[in-house]
């Protein structure tokens, strides 16, 4: 790496071309230098085509821009096989181009690596820990590994239908590692781009099970050795998948992500997802739905708003109010159990059956309890601290 940066100490134009193309992509330029970018998409059934983010392009032509031997590997999950694409700009004659040609021949090679991400589609089980291990190998020296990737693997030693949405990541990362099942990757930076981004017949995954499946990433790449292990979650096309051979679905439980006023997000959970029936006491895989939550809000030191819901086919009004109360509270108590500061709980209430009669329970003309079953629930909104004191 000493080597590679005494080589950017020579043409001014190099650097000077450098702030056009950040303007170019609306990214900023990441903050390790790349010269070898190693792009692997899984492409399954369940996923989009694989379409290059903002950042991921931005990556690609900062390998390009700052090294006289920038290149991508575009990895098959098909075959495993590499295709080699030239990212530094070069003259016909072979010699790197500083000249006014240099932000467009940029530009292009970046485009060819996409152009051959659209040609890639999976044949076979979705097993991204072998993926993994195949792509490394494309190039001796190691650089950065961009994983395009829903990350929703479920074969190989990472099946997450088997795994679940319960475990703890770093012992899911320790018995991969225990059983030799972790690919090297020493010396790698791993970038994740589109984990959860689904298509198919995949659900998608709300916002606990999106931190979950984030942490289980991250915990295995750190595990297996990387130098640096990151996610970028820009919002990406989502054209339609090119592969046909299907793959397993990943079961996810039935939480609606939202959004409220004040800028805030959070989840819409079934309260027959947390409570028996007629209960207030929190059911014991509860916890796989309230501590991303956790995660995430005292992360980003976010305010919580708790609502509880009750269904109108039961009970009185009085009886259905104190039902979504004290489930609000329940929820509330478990969130400072689990590590939630105190003070940032902005709001815990219960709406009981917020107006709706039994009327709302039934669909042509019978009762449905599958539709009464959606209007209990509980809703928790995360707001930034700053949004909500605005």
């Amino acid at each position: 790496m000493t080597r590679f940066r005494h080589r950017l100490a020579g043409p001014v134009l190099l650097l000077a071309a450098l702030p056009a193309s950040l303007l170019i992509t609306g990214c900023q330029a990441p903050g390790h230098v790349a010269e070898t970018v190693v792009v692997l998409p899984s492409a399954t059934a369940n996923e989009p085509e694989p379409v290059l983010a903002a950042a991921d392009r931005a990556l690609l032509y900062h390998a390009g821009a700052t090294s006289t031997r920038g290149v991508a590997y575009v990895i098959s999950p098909a075959t495993g096989q590499p295709t080699r694409v030239g990212l530094t700009p070069l003259r016909a004659d072979g010699q790197v181009e500083y000249g006014p040609r240099r932000d467009q021949l940029l530009q292009q090679n970046v485009n060819r690596v996409q152009q051959v991400l659209r040609t890639e589609a999976a044949t076979g089980p979705f097993d991204l820990l072998q993926l993994i291990s195949t792509a490394v190998r494309a190039t001796s020296h190691p650089g950065t590994l961009l994983i395009l990737s829903s990350g929703l693997s479920t074969a190989g030693g990472l099946n997450l239908q088997a795994v679940g949405w319960d475990a703890n990541p770093a012992a899911v990362a320790g018995q991969l590692k225990h059983r030799g099942l972790l690919p090297r990757l020493a010396g790698w930076r791993l970038d994740f781009s589109g984990l959860a981004t689904v298509a198919g017949d995949q659900p998608s995954l709300p916002l606990p099970q999106r931190t979950t499946l984030t942490a289980y990433w991250m915990a295995i790449c750190r595990a297996a050795g990387a130098a640096g292990c990151s996610t970028d979650d820009t919002i990406r096309p989502d054209p339609p998948s090119r592969s046909t051979t299907p793959v397993p679905v990943v079961p996810v439980p039935v939480v609606v992500s939202v959004t409220g006023p004040r800028h805030s997000a959070g989840v819409s959970v079934p309260a027959d997802e947390l409570f028996a029936f007629d209960s207030t006491r929190l059911l014991p895989g509860a916890d796989s739905i309230l501590r991303p939550l956790v995660s995430r809000a005292s992360g980003r030191r976010q305010l919580v708003s708790i609502t509880g819901y009750a269904s109108p086919d039961g009970g009185s009004a009085a009886y259905n109010l104190a039902l979504s109360q004290s489930r609000a509270l329940s929820v509330r108590n478990r969130l400072e159990a689990l590590g939630l500061a105190p003070g940032q709980i902005a709001q815990v209430t219960g709406l009981g059956t917020a107006g709706q009669t039994a009327r709302a329970c039934y669909r042509h003309g019978q009762l449905d309890e599958a539709v009464c079953a959606t209007l209990r629930r509980v809703v928790i909104l995360l707001t930034p601290a700053t949004a909500a004191t605005s």
